[in-house]
């Protein structure tokens, strides 16, 4: 989200912005850390690879892609750990390096969130690389984090709907407000963040993202952002605390029985240990029960087997831009060991993002057409998406049962999707059945594609005249898939689990027509014993 320059230069005009300032920053507010760049190859060798950085690395690179984390200065937080002069200069050397490149503010280094990390950055670790310096030196890092802050500031002032701002961008704003704002614009942020913590969490307390790292994110800002309460010596609300416990209790749900994310929008396991540290972090608390689910994700723990149902209802153009198009997706861990699986996604650059992850066809999903349920756009996050998603969980005596139903067809071919999941209690077998309802005349011409994504590791043949496929995984363990009414395919596919490579791997497929009002596809996976 970009700001009104206009605004900004007549902003600048009425107030100098050389305040004479020179850092009064609280540095001792206990940050929790664990999100911290780490850009070391080798820990041994921690402060030979800090200092191996050039001292005019943003001036030498201008022209290449850099690491986002370069821009948002948390390399400053690893010079602080270390320690020492060289180090100490260095970073100074490269600040100023970075100030002189003037960057363009319509760059993607210039993003919003990027801002907000990088004034944070320098305004707790001034305490290592600015506090013996010369008073020209602290006049040029005030201004520079004044013009953060105003970037900053403008954004929490022009956007109407400010409670959709990224909450990181508001607990940073909290961090350096008594110093460049007024009395009052503290009470306000705080009055805007209790607005966040209501309107950017569902029901369940599941962030509207529906991504896992999101989650645990949000779930760090507030800590965060309780810690700079306290150190303000300020009362925490009692909500605060409460939404950080079910925000908690809700994250220790939300992993595979093989300890890795569950794969929907957006989320990789490339900051899954992230995500552990977070779900650590309250003590004694009590997991979530996600079977009866109204929004996000439905969780079915079977015995040894773990499923997740995507019943996601986009609500919030904001905090759904990256929403992906699998609705009614589903993975399946079983024993220590995901079987299936949506594709992925790369790690999440600022920027122009990869959008085929984001395709119906990269999740174990059904489509009609080959055409994303949700149809995407890169700038608002989508142009069209399902209006209606319905969903259902009851719990029989050797079965579960968890079904959704969608109207993402229903402006472009007139169609009604339905899955049921019956997944029984051993954990051992799963009878899925999908229904596609014509709504008008019957298309012939129609065709419906349902995809199960397989692990890179799953190894598997087709037998039985073209009805049943033989799943082999990595531990020993063997699955039959099977049709009764289809022929199935096995075709490649891409996964993109940790969020840096692709990695090739299988798909099982089944296509057909939609040659009646109602049409029906059995299939059931089950454990060979």
């Amino acid at each position: 989200m970009r700001i009104d320059f206009i605004k900004i230069f007549i902003f600048f005009i009425v107030n100098s912005f050389f305040y004479k300032i020179y850092l009064k920053i609280p540095t001792k507010i206990d940050f929790i850390g664990v999100e911290n760049f780490n850009p070391l190859p080798a820990p041994k060798k921690q402060k030979r690879a800090l200092l191996s950085i050039d001292n005019n690395y943003f001036s030498k690179n201008k022209k290449k892609f850099m690491p986002l984390q370069m821009h948002s200065f948390e390399w400053l937080t690893e010079f602080k750990k270390v320690g020492g002069i060289d180090l100490l200069k260095k970073s100074r050397e490269l600040i100023i390096d970075w100030e002189k490149c003037n960057f363009n503010l319509s760059s993607n280094y210039w993003d919003d969130l990027l801002v907000a990390r990088r004034m944070v950055n320098l305004s707790i670790n001034f305490d290592f690389y600015g506090s013996s310096a010369e008073i020209e030196f602290k006049k040029k890092i005030t201004n520079i984090i004044f013009f953060h802050f105003k970037h900053l500031f403008f954004l929490y002032k022009l956007q109407k709907s400010n409670y959709e701002i990224d909450i990181e961008i508001s607990k940073s704003l909290l961090i350096v407000i008594k110093i460049f704002g007024k009395k009052n614009n503290f009470n306000d942020l705080i009055n805007l963040i209790r607005k966040q913590i209501k309107y950017q969490n569902n029901n369940d307390k599941f962030h509207k993202s529906i991504n896992v790292i999101d989650h645990a994110r949000f779930i760090h800002q507030l800590l965060e952002i309780r810690n700079i309460l306290l150190f303000n010596k300020i009362k925490i609300w009692p909500e605060l605390n409460l939404q950080i416990q079910e925000m908690v209790s809700l994250l220790n749900n939300l992993f595979h029985k093989d300890q890795s994310l569950p794969l929907f929008n957006g989320t990789n396991n490339n900051k899954s240990e992230y995500v552990k540290e977070i779900a650590k972090l309250e003590k004694d608390i009590k997991i979530k029960n996600l079977f009866k689910a109204k929004d996000g994700l439905i969780v079915v723990e079977a015995n040894k087997a773990k499923l997740f149902f995507d019943i996601t209802k986009p609500n919030s153009k904001l905090l759904n831009q990256n929403l992906h198009s699998g609705t009614l997706s589903f993975e399946l861990s079983y024993n220590n060991e995901k079987i299936i699986t949506n594709c992925g996604a790369s790690d999440k650059y600022i920027g122009k993002k990869q959008v085929f992850f984001r395709y119906s066809a990269a999740h174990s999903t059904l489509t009609i057409n080959n055409t994303n349920i949700a149809e995407l756009s890169e700038k608002n996050g989508y142009k069209r998406i399902p209006t209606k998603i319905t969903n259902n969980s009851e719990e029989f005596d050797s079965y579960y049962i968890v079904s959704g139903t969608h109207n993402g067809y229903n402006k472009n071919y007139n169609i009604l999707v339905k899955r049921t999941l019956r997944i029984f209690k051993n954990g051992k077998s799963i009878n899925g059945t999908d229904q596609i309802y014509s709504l008008k005349s019957i298309n012939k011409n129609n065709s419906y594609q349902i995809r199960f994504h397989l692990m890179p590791s799953c190894d598997c043949i087709v037998t039985n005249n073209d009805q049943k496929i033989i799943i082999k995984t990595k531990n020993g363990n063997a699955w039959n898939f099977q049709t009764f009414n289809n022929k199935l395919l096995i075709e490649e596919s891409i996964y993109m689990g940790n969020g840096n490579h692709a990695l090739k791997t299988k798909q099982i497929l089944l296509t057909g027509y939609t040659t009646k009002v109602k049409n029906t596809i059995n299939w059931e996976l089950k454990k060979i014993n």
